[in-house]
């Protein structure tokens, strides 16, 4: 079974920004944003097509793509034959959903809500199947809603709230981080949250982390996952 992390935050926040350090000999990006990546270096390290000029999953580590089913593929492709790879990153699934949306957006009735609640369930639930030594970071947006006077950030949802009310997208994953970003002094901080304060979303098993916020490095949490884990 692989590893799943949930890395949720607003856009520009810092989630994409905080893959920076990890080690793109062993990391396979998925891209439904389909941007290029935000890191020095980027285009020497992250490979988006073959020798032919047409991405291949054999070659390539960097797979813009929104459609569900290839990115289920490149999934099971990653797992079973690109042994190399340790970490995968969906960055964000939202923009999956969004995709999915705005292609049916003349379609009238609830069966686009429901095909899209259903292509969210089996993305993430296949993750579980791959194999054992993988970890498969999935990035979302936030919004922000308040519920009996309390505010709080929720696993965004384009269109409609069956992901969020049916799915509960949150609830399939040990692991989830939340992005925040302060001001100390002349200086911003781009931090993640790993424990639940009532306003976002974060949880992570007791014992992983020492403080509630730690410095926005994803190399460091996976280090720290992984001390957890082995010992």
């Amino acid at each position: 079974m692989a590893n799943k992390i949930l890395l949720a935050g607003k856009s520009g926040s810092g989630k994409t920004y905080s893959l920076r350090t990890l080690d793109p000999k062993t990391t396979f990006i998925i891209c439904p944003d389909e941007k290029n990546p935000p890191f020095e270096g980027w285009r020497k390290n992250y490979i988006m097509q073959d020798e032919t000029g047409k991405f291949h999953p054999g070659k390539c580590n960097y797979y813009k793509v929104t459609d569900w089913g290839k990115i289920r593929d490149v999934l099971t492709y990653v797992s079973e034959k690109r042994l190399d790879v340790k970490t995968v990153v969906l960055d964000t699934i939202t923009y999956a959903m969004i995709a999915e949306f705005m292609a049916k957006a003349k379609v009238t009735g609830y069966s686009k809500f429901t095909e899209m609640g259903a292509n969210v369930y089996e993305t993430l639930k296949m993750i579980d199947g791959l194999r054992d030594d993988l970890t498969v970071i999935v990035c979302a947006h936030t919004d922000y809603v308040e519920e009996n006077g309390q505010g709080m950030s929720v696993f965004a949802v384009p269109g409609g709230k069956l992901v969020q009310d049916v799915v509960k997208p949150v609830g399939m994953f040990l692991v989830v981080l939340e992005t925040k970003v302060k001001k100390v002094g002349d200086n911003v901080e781009y931090k993640f949250m790993v424990s639940n304060n009532t306003s976002n979303m974060a949880k992570v098993p007791s014992g992983i982390f020492a403080s509630a916020e730690i410095d926005n490095d994803m190399n460091v949490v996976l280090e720290a996952i992984n001390k957890y884990e082995n010992g």
